[in-house]
């Protein structure tokens, strides 16, 4: 699929990847993956279905009723392009945060719930995972930061707090972040994810400190 690689500095290990929402490319996320950590890897992905002349990840029926066959296959789809990705450019997914928007949370939040893939974490941002397709999938130590927006009409915040506990069932260390914006991202979430990333770095480095002690 189309994407978007750029190496990190400074050797990190992390790589943070980018889902874009509707109508997006995948240059779209890269101020947020800039914010969150500038010296980490970025791989950014572009969604391979169109909808009316706009990039998706899959296709939907009507705002509130996704295309269940098109999100499996390309919820597929995706999963073997990222674990080719990991070969082509020497990266490891379980030191990678997925960073979605809207339709790229929606298909990062697939991701985390339909297949055995261990990420580092991830950044849900304004997304409604209208699916029954969950799996008993393991997310124990998977840390998820979900953010929502209070005058969100498209996805509301009560869909992310419904995501939330879907994942808390599967073991992941979930948590919400209510904005007071619309559906848009907004600055605060940025400072959001910057933080959370933050901490989830440094706790993985006191925990490899501890093992070596």
């Amino acid at each position: 699929m189309e994407h978007l690689f750029i190496k990190g500095k400074n050797n990190s290990p992390y790589t943070i990847i980018l889902f874009h929402g509707t109508g997006g490319r995948e240059t779209d996320l890269l101020d947020v993956a800039a914010t969150m950590d500038s010296n980490a890897n970025v791989l950014s992905l572009r969604g391979d279905t169109d909808e009316n002349g706009q990039t998706r990840f899959f296709k939907r029926h009507s705002p509130a009723e996704f295309d269940e066959d098109s999100l499996r296959e390309e919820g597929r789809k995706v999963k073997e392009s990222l674990l080719s990705y990991e070969k082509k450019y020497g990266i490891d997914l379980e030191q990678s945060i997925l960073v979605g928007y809207s339709n790229g949370a929606n298909m990062a939040a697939h991701l985390l719930l339909n297949y055995d893939l261990y990420f580092f974490g991830a950044i849900l941002m304004h997304s409604g995972y209208k699916s029954e397709q969950i799996q008993k999938v393991d997310l124990t130590r998977t840390s998820v930061m979900l953010t929502a927006g209070a005058r969100d009409m498209v996805t509301t915040a009560g869909e992310s707090y419904q995501l939330k506990k879907e994942l808390e069932l599967r073991g992941a260390i979930a948590e919400v972040k209510l904005t007071d914006g619309g559906h848009e991202i907004v600055p605060d979430e940025l400072m959001e994810a910057h933080v959370w990333f933050l901490g989830l770095k440094r706790e993985a480095e006191d925990e490899f400190d501890n093992l070596g002690k």
